[in-house]
C-alpha cells in the first residue's frame, strides 16, 4: 500500500507511475492527510486534466476548503496580471509568446519577498501532476515555488508528449533535488469491476516494449480475447484525406447507442504527424474526419483551449463592427469572414448566394418566410453593425435555421464572447480572453462521445478508445498514451500491424 504520509511529509518528493496506476488519486487521498487548515495548491497542465482530478477529489468527498486547484498558466497568469504592467504582456493569441512571457515573469515574482508572503499565507503545499509536461520555463517556475512550499510532483517519462513550448524537464537531470518515492505497481484504471484487466496487463507489457531502445511492437499478438481489437486497413495514404472502405466501421460504433454500453462512452484518437513536412492533425483536419465518419453530429470535437482562431474570429468580429457599412459586398464580407468559420458551408449556400452578396429566394412556404426573417436579422445588422444585431444572425441560423457546425466549441465561444462584450460594453477580442482564462482555472469535463488528439485527451479515462491510423504514430509516448485512454474496449484501426519507432 502506498505510504502517503510519507509522500507528503518530504519537502521535496517525487512519485513516477504508469498511465492508470492511480497518480491522480494518490493527490485526492494525499488532501485526506492533511490538516484541515493547510491549503493545498495544486497544478496541472490541462484543463481537461482539472476535471479528472476534480472527480477524484469529489469522489473522496474532500472539502474544497483544503485544496485550490488550476492549470500551471492559469495560476503563473494570475500572479503576472496583478503585480506586473499590463501594458507588457503580448496579445494572447500569440500563446507561444504570451505563455513564455508569463511564466519567466511568474518564476521572478515567486523570488520576492513580497510575493512568496501571499503564497505561504495562501498555501501550505503545492502538489504538480502530469510533470512529464513541463517545459524547462515551468519547471523553473515550480522550483521557486518550491522553496515557498513542500512540493510534490507526480508524473511517468513515457507520457511526455507536450514539447510544443519548449524543451521538457528531463527527469534523470533536472529532478536530483526531489526524492523519489516507490512507485505505484497496480494498474488500478482496469482492475476496476467492470473494466478489462486482460487489457490493464496487455498495456503493461506493452509499456515494457516501449521503453526499450528502438521499441518495435507487432499487435498482432494482442488482438482478440478481449484484450484490444485490431482492424487492418488498405486505403489509408493520408488519414486526413481518405476516401476510406473503413470510414463505415467507424459510423457503425459512433452509432451503436444502447447496443453496448461501453460505446456510449467513447473517444476517437486521431494522430498528429508530418506527412513530407506539411503538419496533420490540426483542427481543421479532426473537423473533416468529423464529417467523413459522424453523420449524425455524435461526436463532440475536442479543440484546444487557445487555439488560435477563437481570437482571430473574435478580432475580425471588433473589424467588421466598425468597417462593414464601408464594404462594397457587405453580405459577402460577413459571410466570408465571419459565418463560414463557424457553421458548414453547405448550409450557408443554400440560403446566401455569397459569390452574388444577396439571400436566395426560396418557393416553399415555410423556407420563404424564413428567408425573410434572416432578411430582416441581416438588414438591421448592415444598418446597425452592433454586436447584438450579429449575435442575432448567429442564432437565427444556429436555432431557426438550424444550420451545423463543424466546430461546436468554436461557435460556442464566439456566442459566450458576444454575450460577455454586449454586457461588458468591451471588445470581443477581450471577452474571448477573460472567457478563456475562466475555462483555464475552471477546467472542462468532457463526456459522451468525442475525437481529439492524445494532447488533448492526456489524463482522461473512457470506456471505448478507437485508434485511426495508428501507423502514422511515430513517437511511442504518443502511442501509449493514446492506448491507455481506454479502461474497457481499444479499437485501434491500421495500415501496419507492426508498428516501429
Amino acid at each position: 500500500m502506498f505510504d502517503y504520509t510519507n509522500f507528503i511529509s518530504k519537502k521535496k518528493s517525487l512519485l513516477i507511475a504508469p498511465a492508470g496506476y492511480g497518480k491522480t488519486h494518490t493527490i485526492a487521498e494525499c488532501l485526506n492527510y492533511v490538516p484541515a487548515n493547510e491549503k493545498q495548491l495544486i497544478l496541472t497542465h490541462t484543463h481537461a486534466g482539472i476535471a479528472s482530478i476534480k472527480e477524484k477529489i469529489k469522489h473522496l468527498n474532500v472539502p474544497t476548503s483544503k485544496y485550490q486547484l488550476e492549470t500551471i498558466t492559469s495560476f503563473a497568469q494570475k500572479y503576472v496580471l496583478a503585480f506586473c504592467n499590463l501594458k507588457e504582456l503580448p496579445d494572447q493569441d500569440n500563446s507561444k509568446e504570451y505563455y513564455s512571457f508569463i511564466l519567466e515573469k511568474a518564476s521572478q515574482l515567486f523570488k520576492l519577498k513580497s510575493v512568496q508572503r501571499i503564497v505561504s499565507s495562501t498555501y501550505k503545499g503545492l502538489f504538480v501532476d502530469e510533470y512529464q509536461d513541463c517545459t524547462k520555463q515551468q519547471h523553473s517556475m515550480v522550483l521557486a515555488l518550491s522553496e515557498i512550499l513542500p512540493t510534490h510532483l507526480l508524473g511517468d517519462p513515457l507520457q511526455g508528449i507536450m514539447n510544443f513550448n519548449g524543451d521538457l524537464v528531463d527527469f534523470e537531470v533536472d529532478l536530483t533535488e526531489f526524492e523519489t518515492v516507490p512507485e505505484l505497481d497496480t494498474p488500478y484504471r482496469w482492475f476496476k469491476e467492470g473494466n478489462n484487466k486482460k487489457l490493464g496487463e496487455a498495456l503493461k507489457e506493452i509499456r515494457s516494449i516501449l521503453t526499450s531502445d528502438h521499441p518495435s511492437i507487432d499487435l498482432s499478438n494482442f488482438n482478440g480475447n478481449g484484450v484490444l481489437y485490431l482492424v487492418k486497413i488498405r486505403d489509408d495514404n493520408d488519414l486526413y484525406n481518405f476516401s476510406s472502405t473503413y470510414s463505415q466501421d467507424i459510423r457503425k460504433l459512433i452509432t451503436s447507442n444502447g447496443k453496448r454500453g461501453e460505446f456510449n462512452n467513447m473517444l476517437i484518437i486521431t494522430p498528429e504527424y508530418l506527412k513530407g513536412n506539411i503538419p496533420k492533425g490540426n483542427v481543421t483536419d479532426r473537423a473533416k474526419v468529423k464529417s467523413l465518419i459522424d453523420f449524425e453530429h455524435k461526436l463532440a470535437l475536442i479543440e484546444a483551449i487557445d487555439e488560435k482562431s477563437f481570437y482571430v474570429i473574435s478580432k475580425k468580429i471588433d473589424n467588421i463592427i466598425s468597417t462593414i457599412k464601408g464594404s462594397r459586398n457587405p453580405i459577402k464580407k460577413l459571410c466570408t469572414e465571419i459565418l463560414e468559420p463557424l457553421f458548414k458551408l453547405t448550409d450557408i449556400k443554400n440560403w446566401i448566394d455569397i459569390s452574388g452578396n444577396r439571400l436566395k429566394g426560396k418557393r416553399n412556404p415555410t423556407d420563404k418566410l424564413l428567408s425573410n426573417e434572416l432578411r430582416v436579422c441581416i438588414e438591421n445588422f448592415l444598418l446597425l453593425p452592433s454586436l447584438q444585431n450579429l449575435k442575432a444572425i448567429i442564432l437565427f441560423l444556429k436555432n431557426k435555421l438550424r444550420f451545423k457546425s463543424s466546430r461546436n466549441d468554436l461557435l460556442k465561444s464566439i456566442i459566450k464572447a458576444l454575450d460577455i462584450a454586449i454586457v461588458e460594453n468591451q471588445s470581443v477580442y477581450e471577452s474571448m480572453v477573460s472567457y478563456k482564462n475562466v475555462i483555464r482555472r475552471t477546467g472542462r469535463k468532457l463526456h459522451g462521445k468525442c475525437i481529439g488528439t492524445t494532447a488533448l485527451t492526456k489524463g482522461l479515462e473512457f470506456d471505448t478508445v478507437v485508434i485511426l491510423g495508428a501507423h502514422n504514430f511515430t513517437c511511442p509516448k504518443n502511442f501509449y498514451v493514446a492506448i491507455t485512454r481506454a479502461s474497457k474496449v481499444l479499437i485501434i484501426f491500421t495500415k501496419e500491424e507492426q508498428l516501429t519507432f
